[in-house]
């Protein structure tokens, strides 16, 4: 029996990752480089160092970083704006609460970069538990993130459901045992996931979130 479920924020709540990634994209365009996408994609969902900055850096070496970061910065707070969560993200949250769920958030980021957004687009009042980088001393795909939420809520494994967007991400649910969907966004439908994960959707509008988890049981027996 389902009890508790557990969800990513980058990218699957709210899509800042494709936000960054074009953010990105259009400063190195200015400057007529092509981005590092690939070592962009390893990134995702973890602390992986990647300095998105280098390679424009070392193409245009008279560039002051300070400067640069913050024309990006700026190109992605303007694209932020009046943004709203993932299509049925909200509608997830109402469900696993009317359902009697426990609603963790599980992030590799910052307690400071999450809670920027969970203000920005008022979310907070819908987690029970909120877990990010500053919590743990490994993050994605280490599974100590979600190990932490299972022994919080005093669960089992089997009694939880991850929700990810990113490779590395579903890799850490997978290695704490927990069954786990993905949901890619525009960064990261075309990369490859592990065989492990349980079921793979296109949005959270594309089904409610009692049937996905009686087709999870369905399956589980």
């Amino acid at each position: 029996m389902i009890k508790a479920v557990i969800f990513d924020f980058d990218g699957l709540i709210f899509d800042t990752e494709t936000y960054e990634l074009e953010s990105y994209q259009s400063i190195y365009k200015k400057y007529n480089v092509e981005f590092p996408l690939e070592r962009w994609h390893e990134s995702i969902g973890t602390n992986f160092v990647f300095d998105p900055y280098e390679r424009l850096l070392t193409c245009h070496a008279n560039l002051n970083k300070e400067e640069i970061i913050k024309e990006r910065t700026a190109i992605f707070d303007q694209s932020i704006l009046e943004k709203s969560p993932r299509e049925g993200v909200i509608q997830y949250f109402e469900q696993a609460k009317n359902l009697g769920l426990k609603v963790a958030l599980a992030s590799s980021s910052t307690s400071k970069w999450i809670y920027r957004f969970l203000e920005l687009l008022d979310l907070e009042r819908f987690f029970d538990l909120i877990l990010t980088a500053d919590d743990v001393s490994e993050v994605k795909p280490n599974p100590e993130l979600y190990l932490r939420v299972l022994e919080y809520f005093a669960i089992q494994p089997n009694e939880a459901v991850v929700f990810e967007d990113s490779p590395n991400g579903s890799l850490a649910a997978i290695r704490a045992n927990i069954p786990c969907v993905v949901v890619p966004n525009t960064a990261t439908r075309n990369l490859d996931f592990d065989h492990q994960v349980v079921m793979k959707i296109n949005s959270m509008e594309e089904i409610e979130l009692s049937e996905l988890l009686q087709q999870l049981k369905l399956r589980h027996n």
